[in-house]
């Protein structure tokens, strides 16, 4: 039988590019922020780093702005396989794990070195991590963002929590949010971040409460009169991927996906303090009047946002998890 060694060769070709096709892996990350705050530039940082080490062995694909998934839908599309990699706020995971919350309740795990010591304790991890695994979630990195901050439309600062009641103010739609806003009888509004300057301009909302960061990242800061700093959660992201597509990983590309994102943690750990810092000046320095509390003030806020530790805590996780959260955030 004739072959034709022209169209031989042709079909070699075409195997062995498939071949290599099929041994490429997908890394699909989505970030619902923007690209300018801290989680933005890590995410930048993370592709960088994966595309260093594993060359033509992966397709790196980076979605910024909520464009693939937004807030509210990219835990189903990490579930899903949709994307591999996504980095919400711990209290957005509420919806697939609602005992994820106490490691945000306010005036609790108030700096970076307790969050990560709370999410490495082995009494904290196996209250909480083991419902992550079951809906095919893989929490792979702990990244911070920063201290959570009061910004909104007024005459007069708000520097109590009776200043806040009916006040109007975004949040995240996950119970650690919405109930720490209820304690002191403001009105949370669940909407995307992206949707929160038109929604100031409407007067939809009167404030929110993100990080400077964040304020800063997606100019939203140019909607509001002032900020207080209440400090009342720090405010970190998990890092999550598609168990499934993680588990399947090959032994050679696992370990350096894991190098690529300790190096993205380590610079994202260093740079959170002084980003936020930079950021209330910037922002200052732009006409947005910034208010520091009082140690009194401050009391004031922790009292009225403490029924919040029982509701999302040791009802979920019980006594033994909180007392051990609380001697984790007792420790200096």
């Amino acid at each position: 039988m004739f072959t034709n060694p022209i169209k031989a060769s042709w079909l070699a070709f075409a195997v062995v590019a498939a071949t290599g096709a099929a041994a490429q892996t997908d890394i699909i990350m989505s970030n619902d922020n923007n690209e300018k705050g801290l989680k933005g530039q890590t995410f930048d940082l993370l592709v960088t780093e994966l595309e260093n080490r594993l060359g033509d062995r992966a397709n790196v694909e980076m979605h910024h702005s909520g464009t693939l998934f937004d807030q509210q839908s990219q835990i189903q599309g990490l579930q899903l396989g949709a994307v591999n990699i996504i980095s919400p706020t711990a209290g957005v995971y509420s919806s697939v794990n609602e005992k994820v919350g106490a490691l945000q309740l306010p005036f609790l795990l108030n700096t970076p070195a307790k969050i990560q010591a709370a999410v490495a304790d082995p009494l904290v991890r196996e209250a909480i991590m083991p419902t992550f695994n079951d809906q095919n979630i893989e929490i792979i990195a702990v990244w911070m963002n920063g201290p959570r901050d009061l910004g909104y439309k007024a005459d007069a600062p708000i520097l109590l929590p009776s200043d806040a009641q009916g006040l109007k103010v975004r949040v995240q739609s996950a119970p650690i949010f919405v109930k720490t806003w209820e304690a002191v009888d403001a009105s949370p509004v669940g909407i995307n971040w992206s949707e929160s300057p038109t929604a100031l301009q409407q007067g939809v909302i009167d404030g929110a409460e993100v990080t400077p960061n964040s304020w800063r990242g997606s100019s939203t800061y140019q909607f509001v009169d002032h900020i207080t700093k209440t400090d009342h959660q720090y405010s970190f992201y998990l890092v999550g991927a598609n168990k499934a597509w993680w588990d399947s990983l090959d032994d050679d590309v696992r370990p350096e996906i894991e190098a690529a994102l300790e190096v993205a943690t380590d610079w994202n750990m260093s740079q959170a303090s002084s980003l936020n810092d930079g950021d209330l000046e910037f922002m200052a320095g732009e006409g947005v009047k910034i208010h520091d509390l009082t140690a009194e003030q401050r009391a004031v806020w922790v009292e009225a946002m403490q029924p919040v530790w029982q509701e999302l805590g040791t009802d979920l996780l019980g006594e033994e998890v909180m007392t051990r959260l609380k001697s984790i955030a007792a420790a200096e």
